[in-house]
Formats: C-alpha cells, sequence, structure tokens
C-alpha cells in the first residue's frame, strides 16, 4: 500500500533511539524529508548518519522538549530550511524508577510532567500555529496503554500518559474543521531503552499485572510500532481524528 509519504517533511521529537528512530527511519524510507530533534546529543549523530545512508534529507537539532524556546526554535529552523512541516511525531518521553507514590521524589515527577505532557504541549502549539497558516497537516502523539490503566510505582508517568490522550482529543477537535488531523499511539511492552526499568531490583510492586508482559508471549517491537504511526500519519487514515490506537498485544483486553 503506497501511503503517499514521499516528498513529505516530517519532524520526530524523541527521535535519537527506541520507537523514535525506528518511526524516523521508516519516514525516510517512504521518501520523507526528517528533522529529529533530541535531548541527547550524543546519540544525534549516528542517528542522522543511519538517516543519511537511507538517502533521505536529515536536520538533527538537540531539543529538551520541555522547554518552550528551544521547541519553537528547532521548529522555526525547519520551516526556514524546507519551507514548512507536513507531519509531526511527539514521541519524546521520559520515566523514573518505581516507587511507591509517597516515596515519589518531587523532581521526578516534576521531570516527567515537563518532558511528557508539558513537552507535548509545546510541540503541537508549534506545529498547530503552522499549520494553521497552511490548512493543513498530520500529528501524531505517543501516548502508552498505561494511559487507559494503572501501574503501581509509577505514578507520574501514567498520570503524564492518561493527560496525553485528553490532550489529544481536545487539541484534536479545536482544529477538526480543518485539514489538520490529530491522533495518538498507545504503545504496550515494547523492547526500547524505557522497557529497562521493568524488573529493577528496586520495583516495590514486581507482581504488578502491568508487569507481566503481553498475552502475545512477546513484547512489541520499535517496527510494530513505525507501521502503526506512518499509517496514522498518512491519508490513509484521514478519517482517524482523535483517536488513540492501542498497540499492546491485547493486554487491555484482559
Amino acid at each position: 500500500m503506497d501511503l503517499e509519504l514521499d516528498g513529505r517533511i516530517v519532524v520526530v521529537t524523541g527521535g535519537a533511539r527506541g520507537i523514535g528512530r525506528a518511526c524516523a527511519e521508516a519516514f525516510a524510507r517512504a521518501g520523507a524529508r526528517i528533522a529529529i530533534f533530541d535531548w541527547n546529543a550524543g546519540l544525534l549523530p549516528e542517528t542522522e548518519a543511519a538517516i543519511r545512508a537511507i538517502g533521505a534529507d536529515v536536520i538533527v537539532r538537540q531539543v529538551d522538549v520541555s522547554e518552550g524556546a528551544a521547541v519553537d526554535a528547532a521548529h522555526a529552523d525547519v520551516i526556514a530550511a524546507w519551507g514548512a512541516i507536513d507531519i509531526a511525531f511527539n514521541n519524546a518521553g521520559v520515566s523514573a524508577p518505581f516507587a511507591r507514590i509517597e516515596e515519589t521524589r518531587e523532581a521526578d515527577w516534576d521531570r516527567i510532567m515537563g518532558v511528557n505532557l508539558k513537552g507535548m504541549w509545546f510541540c503541537l502549539r508549534a506545529q498547530i500555529r503552522h499549520m494553521r497558516t497552511r490548512g493543513r497537516g498530520t500529528i501524531v502523539n505517543t501516548a502508552s496503554n498505561v494511559s487507559f490503566a494503572g501501574a503501581p510505582g509509577a505514578s507520574a508517568y501514567v498520570a503524564s500518559k492518561h493527560a496525553i490522550v485528553g490532550l489529544t482529543r481536545s487539541a484534536a477537535l479545536e482544529i477538526a474543521d480543518t485539514d489538520i488531523r490529530i491522533n495518538a499511539i498507545a504503545p504496550g511492552a515494547i523492547g526500547t531503552h524505557l522497557s529497562d526499568t521493568v524488573g529493577q531490583p528496586s520495583d516495590p510492586f514486581p507482581d504488578a499485572v502491568i508487569r507481566k508482559g503481553l498475552p502475545i508471549g512477546r513484547w512489541g517491537t520499535v517496527e510494530e510500532v513505525a507501521d502503526a504511526v506512518l499509517w496514522l500519519a498518512s491519508p490513509r487514515a484521514r478519517l482517524a481524528l482523535g483517536e488513540t490506537l492501542v498497540l499492546d498485544g491485547g493486554f487491555l483486553a484482559q
């Protein structure tokens, strides 16, 4: 199926590794030009080289999405260089070591909310401002299957991911009368660096159901997530608006 992504200009936040990098590479293979924003400057050169090896144009910027001015500047750089942004995949996110809610550190709470939620708002703000002037565009946000379930020991992360679903729905309705679409994905257990927290010795709830994995008997792959993101970002998903596509191997079906 041709997803009609050739020549599109795509911004990927949190794009230097994991789901973000897999999606950036998939967009590149589909013929898109890719702008990657990530706070980890050490990972950007390798990711940039991988995108260029595919044959795609690429821009990389070190960006902490919790800083609004940096988010605005990075988007402005892409628009200045390439003239527009057609698609945005807002994937930047952080987690913290598992802890009981009364033992969660304020610094961890603030960092998770700053990146996962406020950072998402900063990105949406910059993207919608631009896309409204053009009259078109597509945005995909990264939520989680814990947007719809509890996860003991991860109160801040779960709260931030619940909020992303509400933010996605509200923003989508605000632009429903335009040719701009906003949706989200909700991955379950995917083999990425964020999954390293699972099974940590300090986990106060090692037997929680959410730690048991997926009914399909394995974790998902970043490539499987990328397939879904590209579809949602493409004209083939034009009827999807304000939706959150769950990709969790049946976990929430239990």
